[in-house]
């Protein structure tokens, strides 16, 4: 933990004052190659060209889509970046029902974090296969959660490796029953210039 925070503002420090390279450099050398700690600290820091990588929403507001809707719940209250109760997309008792939103373009899609309903039925978001790509016929797996989820729960669910891809789909697997979510959100990798 205390390592972890020296490193934060180390990190914080080195980047503001164009230094990043060099503490790099010497992080590389004080620890083993083969560190778990190393590993981890390496996995998140930027490579290439002086930026920073960073995760952004991007499903916000996008277009979506629904198997099938059950009275009013749209799909598209999947994505409104509304927490509220009754604002949720439901599908209406189909096999195999999914949400879907439709991103615009590629993103490099690194997570897919799920909001489960806060009033009810936690325990129907089971069997959910997550997958992204650039076209319909070009999906690829992110995740798949088992489950069942509780009533109220957050997932989140990494796509390793990161998938590029304007399309992400949530999919309830051999299911003839519906799916309720509460929000959906997206995140793409974006690279931020460090200046």
């Amino acid at each position: 933990m205390r390592l972890s925070l020296v490193f934060l503002f180390l990190v914080t420090f080195a980047i503001t004052k164009g230094d990043y390279f060099r503490l790099l450099e010497k992080l590389e050398s004080k620890l083993d190659d083969n560190s778990e700690k190393l590993q981890e600290i390496l996995s998140r820091l930027p490579n290439g060209k002086p930026g920073v990588h960073v995760l952004q929403e991007v499903a916000k507001g996008k277009a979506s889509r629904q198997s099938l809707q059950y009275l009013h719940f749209r799909s598209g209250y999947a994505n409104d970046g509304n927490l509220n109760t009754f604002s949720i997309t439901h599908t209406n008792g189909d096999l195999s029902p999914y949400w879907e939103v439709d991103l615009g373009h590629d993103f490099k899609i690194r997570q897919v974090e799920i909001f489960v309903r806060k009033d009810c039925c936690g325990h129907r978001i089971r069997q959910l296969n997550i997958t992204a790509g650039s076209s319909h016929n070009q999906m690829t797996k992110c995740n798949f959660y088992k489950g069942p989820a509780r009533t109220g729960d957050h997932l989140v669910f990494e796509c390793s490796p990161i998938i590029n891809g304007r399309y992400v789909r949530i999919q309830k697997m051999n299911h003839a029953s519906n799916l309720a979510l509460l929000e959906v959100k997206v995140n793409a990798v974006v690279d931020r210039t460090v200046g």
